[in-house]
């Protein structure tokens, strides 16, 4: 059976699994009710969040553009935090929301600054949202959102939108302690669940916003005012909205959340971070290159330099073909130049990452890579059991 390396869609447990086969039931009344409820809860607890929250039968990139429409009206000045794939597509997302996009950018491989934010900020004193990528899974680089949203809070007048897809659920992210306004996740990442729903939590900052727009939100499937009201209309029959719910994607959820929980939110945090050094420190015991360096290194997958004379496509496809392991690609600018692995959820252990480490040393050699065999498990070993 295929091991999926990648940043996303990770593997799930089997437990999480199981619960997609069980016989179907309605996504109405009082069971479903109950099973909306937990879920929602179990949420905010990874969140770590009171506000309201709300669960799209949609993959993450809907709750993306739910809150950059939610958050300016046509015509108003968003700022995008670009340093990257998913940078680019909240630009492309603001632009056909009609709003006016100022950008501060990094280059591929390297963070957004708590500085950068802060100058654009006061340089831009028209700009009332800013949305940022905490995890920048095209790059495998993580920004210090702490030092972005101090940044923000100079300007109490702008909204905060934080991708968090690819780290909510295997990084301590304190949703109010840090004010984001709309915080944004998914299902297929960190949270070890299958893919097909989307999380938002939004503050009362953001509540009043909607509130005082000059022209209501278009939209109806991804419209937070008649989200809100069916839930308060249908609180006790069909709490999610006016739409059909995927209920197993919902029992799957709910199972892998029970699994986040009991492991506990600090050991899953610590067992993120142990797994991505750990990773990397194999990696460099190998003589290979990281793309980027150790202080903003992403805590859920790690992107590779592709040693010289290495086609990418080809290193992937014999892993893939001898070992069974499914590895990722780059995205945009780094397409022909990295090999990026993901090590979250059930994938950050050791069961799914020494593998992957044998079978890039042996597939590495084998088309002509001068490897320092054997180093890098030891490495591993070393780095993962503290």
């Amino acid at each position: 059976m295929l091991k999926l390396m990648i940043p996303g869609p990770t593997e799930v447990s089997s437990a999480v699994s199981e619960e997609m086969g069980r016989p179907m039931q309605p996504h109405y009344g009082s069971e479903w009710c109950e099973l909306y409820a937990q879920v929602t809860d179990k949420l905010k607890q990874v969140f770590q969040t009171r506000n309201d929250l709300y669960v799209l039968a949609a993959t993450s990139s809907s709750a993306m553009e739910l809150a950059v429409s939610h958050a300016v009206e046509p015509g108003e000045s968003i700022l995008i935090c670009n340093n990257g794939v998913f940078g680019d597509r909240f630009t492309e997302m603001a632009e056909l929301h009609g709003a006016a996009v100022v950008t501060t950018r990094s280059e591929y491989g390297c963070p957004i600054t708590g500085e950068q934010v802060y100058r654009a900020l006061q340089e831009h004193p028209e700009v009332r949202a800013l949305a940022v990528v905490h995890n920048e899974s095209s790059t495998a680089v993580e920004s210090n959102l702490t030092k972005i949203m101090q940044a923000a809070a100079v300007r109490p007048d702008v909204l905060t939108i934080v991708d968090c897809v690819s780290s909510m659920g295997g990084v301590d992210i304190p949703t109010d302690e840090l004010g984001i306004d709309y915080c944004l996740s998914g299902s297929q990442k960190s949270f070890g669940a299958p893919a097909g729903l989307a999380f938002v939590s939004i503050s009362p900052k953001a509540w009043e916003r909607i509130g005082a727009r000059r022209e209501p939100v278009r939209g109806w499937y991804l419209n937070l005012n008649i989200l809100r009201n069916y839930r308060e209309k249908w609180i006790n029959w069909h709490p999610q909205g006016p739409n059909t719910a995927p209920v197993s994607l919902y029992r799957a959820l709910n199972r892998a959340l029970d699994e986040i929980l009991d492991e506990g939110l600090k050991n899953r945090f610590a067992r993120h971070t142990r797994a991505r050094d750990a990773f990397r420190a194999a990696m460099r015991a190998m003589g290979l290159d990281l793309y980027v360096p150790d202080q903003w290194s992403s805590r859920t997958l790690t992107a590779v330099r592709l040693p010289q004379g290495i086609d990418g496509g080809k290193l992937r496809e014999n892993i893939e073909k001898h070992h069974h392991i499914l590895l990722a690609g780059g995205l945009g600018a780094t397409a022909d130049t990295v090999i990026r692995t993901g090590h979250l959820a059930l994938t950050a252990t050791s069961e799914y990452l020494q593998p992957t480490i044998s079978a890039l040393e042996e597939e590495l050699s084998a088309l002509g890579t001068d490897i320092n065999s054997g180093q890098a498990a030891v490495a591993f070993k070393e780095v993962f059991s503290r």
